[in-house]
């Protein structure tokens, strides 16, 4: 992966409420399979313009944990 472009360096991971920029895309979902975490869910999102893949958790309680540069 090359630099990441702007709006990926302003997202903050970690900090629930925040929404993808424009050019964020939304790749889909998976249900995380580890224990303790079967109920929540994990977005996958790839920058359309830098590809930085990101992933923003929600809780079994529906709580926004934040986004996460992806592995």
């Amino acid at each position: 992966m090359s630099v990441m472009c702007l709006a990926c360096q302003r997202i903050n991971p970690g900090l629930a409420g925040v929404a993808p920029h424009a050019q964020l895309g939304h790749q889909g979902f998976t249900n995380p399979t580890q224990r303790g975490r079967e109920e929540s869910r994990e977005d996958h999102f790839r920058c359309l313009n830098c590809g930085a893949k990101w992933l923003r958790e929600t809780d079994k309680w529906g709580v926004d944990l934040g986004f996460k540069l992806a592995p």
